[in-house]
């Protein structure tokens, strides 16, 4: 054999050799279809056939609440419906929102900080009949009539059982966990996927609820670009319309201040591809301002370079 031969077949087997690892190596979990996620659990059946929404017939089941669930990017609704043996019936809502932020995002506009938590998926809660989680990009609610003994007991079955299905549950946003846990209003959090601050230009905010040891409160911010670029083109677009509406006071240690009549003293700061900041600071409210500066140091410390 001459040598361009031989240098011909070790190529074909070192390629064929690299096919193989890549064909054998495990593929990564995929998360199903929402429809996929319909449990099965003892002692209940279907009480009837199952049913899918999507973003152009969600409404004939959820009108009025629809909208809501179309600004975090809605994909599909997987609805099942199952009785038990005493004729509780358990209704089982499968929201897939596209994206686990999506999913945090609608899941935080229906909770209240003062909710029954608990750890189901990234967080879920529950109330009289009811838990409501989000787990990756799915957005779950259960619903049980009636009410009554084993209820919770049954719930937790249907959230375990939908939960089987879904490789990663996930946890909080990024800067969700971002956000200090001093003087922060526990479960405020919340993301706003478009139009954050009522500003076309500014998408994918988040904000909580901060309440100094005086009782002064404030709001955090934080605002996700793809990269730095982005982040400083909305910082530059946001400080002049803030500025226009206003006023702005010069930068100092990489925060800038500017007022605003609904939004009142704004503070706000670079973090690579994020905008950190703080807004609805009362005007001479020095305790707010103080707690307030920390909170986007702190922030601006805990994103920068992620």
């Amino acid at each position: 054999m001459d040598m361009n031969k031989r240098h011909s077949f070790a190529g074909r087997a070192v390629l064929g050799l690299a096919l193989a690892v890549v064909l054998s190596a495990p593929a990564p979990a995929q998360e199903p279809a929402a429809s996929g996620l319909l449990p099965r659990v003892d002692g209940w059946e279907a009480s009837e056939p199952p049913q899918t929404f999507l973003p152009d017939t969600l409404f004939e089941y959820i009108n009025g609440a629809s909208e809501n669930f179309l600004s975090y990017g809605f994909v599909e609704l997987a609805l099942g419906r199952f009785q038990s043996a005493g004729g509780v019936e358990m209704t089982v809502e499968i929201y897939d929102m596209g994206a686990s932020d999506n999913a945090f995002g609608v899941y935080g506009s229906e909770r209240y900080p003062d909710s029954r938590f608990l750890p189901v998926g990234g967080q879920g809660y529950l109330e009289e009949g009811s838990l409501n989680f989000f787990a990756g990009r799915f957005y779950v609610k259960l619903l049980s009539y009636p009410a009554g003994e084993g209820t919770e007991e049954a719930l937790r079955s249907f959230a375990a059982a939908v939960l089987k299905g879904i490789p990663d549950p996930g946890d909080f946003p990024l800067p969700v966990r971002a956000f200090p846990k001093s003087g922060l209003v526990e479960n405020s959090e919340k993301f706003i996927l478009r139009d954050f601050l009522g500003m076309s230009f500014l998408s994918r905010g988040f904000v909580a609820a901060y309440r100094t040891a005086g009782g002064e409160e404030f709001e955090a911010l934080i605002i996700e670009a793809d990269d730095p670029a982005e982040a400083g083109e909305m910082r530059s677009a946001l400080m002049e319309r803030l500025s226009a509406a206003g006023g702005a006071s010069p930068e100092e240690d990489g925060l800038v201040r500017l007022k605003d009549p609904y939004l009142a003293d704004i503070l706000i700061a670079p973090a690579g591809r994020f905008l950190c900041g703080a807004m609805k600071i009362r005007d001479g409210a020095a305790e707010a301002e103080k707690a307030a500066e920390a909170v986007v140091k702190e922030m601006v410390r805990a994103l920068a370079g992620k």
